[in-house]
């Protein structure tokens, strides 16, 4: 899992930035969108979540989702949702 992991480090650090530049929390980050499941990575604890529930992947779902995980990473579909989350922030006012 070594790149994975290298890339999982990467995107908490950016989680982190995007907090302290634009003042609120971002806990979880979309790595696999589909219609009946999303894949996230939690910055509190740096495990890969699947959503509804928030439970952990094993090793072996891990694995089976590794390749989609690093193609949409590395073509930066991930950092377009963290992008995406700064777009929805809203002043007083607005």
């Amino acid at each position: 899992m070594g790149k994975l992991s290298m890339y999982i480090s990467m995107l908490r650090a950016k989680m982190a930035y995007a907090e302290e530049l634009y003042g609120f929390p971002v806990n979880y980050l979309p790595l696999i969108v589909r219609e009946e499941e999303i894949i996230i990575l939690d910055k509190n604890d740096g495990r890969i979540k699947r959503l509804p529930g928030r439970k952990a992947l094993d090793e072996e779902e891990l694995e089976k989702l590794k390749e989609e995980i690093l193609r949409n990473i590395e073509s930066g579909e991930v950092e377009r949702y963290l992008s995406m989350n700064m777009t929805c922030l809203h002043t007083p006012g607005e």
